[in-house]
């Protein structure tokens, strides 16, 4: 790290292990290298987007090499909530900004790191929809008189409602 005055990001939100120094951000943000450059520079084999010209991390991992790794990391995640792969033409948007104003920059990691723990929160709400459903529907189906599904999952902890006696109720 180059040190100096920090960010003011807290760590915590942003699932990083430490604040981000100014100087480390503006660093990678005014990188010599436009977002095309880099791409071509710095092809990625094997991947059929890297190949139509989108920006990888790989990429732009090698056009920062002397960079703080981990402003690095963070200054992509704001292009790609998260994603190895982002379009040229936004990466580039997003660095014009980020070398004038370096509270864009916090605002948009933010904002990356909220939509992906969004992201998660859904996807366990609706697995757990799911799993409901299948439940509720087993139990309805094969062992209807089992007193544990009555009052899932709370019945469970009474001596009757063990899964253990589903054998018992099976029809």
């Amino acid at each position: 790290t180059k040190g100096g005055e920090m960010l003011g990001i807290n760590p915590m939100l942003c699932g990083i292990p430490q604040d981000l120094c100014k100087a480390d951000v503006e660093e990678v943000a005014n990188n010599r290298l436009t977002v095309t450059q880099m791409v071509a520079k710095f092809p990625v084999e094997g991947t059929y987007l890297a190949s139509m010209g989108y920006l990888t991390f790989e990429a732009f991992e090698q056009a920062n090499p002397n960079s703080n790794p981990l402003a690095r990391r963070a200054v992509f995640d704001t292009f790609s909530a998260g994603a190895g792969v982002i379009d040229p033409k936004v990466a580039q948007r997003k660095l014009d900004l980020y070398k004038t104003d370096v509270g864009a920059f916090k605002f948009d990691l933010l904002k990356a790191k909220y939509l992906g723990l969004f992201a998660i929160v859904t996807l366990l709400f609706l697995l757990g929809i799911a799993d409901i459903i299948t439940f509720t529907d087993v139990y309805k189906g094969w062992f209807p008189e089992w007193p544990g599904g009555v009052n899932f999952p709370m019945s469970m902890l009474e001596p009757n409602g063990s899964p253990f006696n589903i054998p018992d109720y099976w029809i």
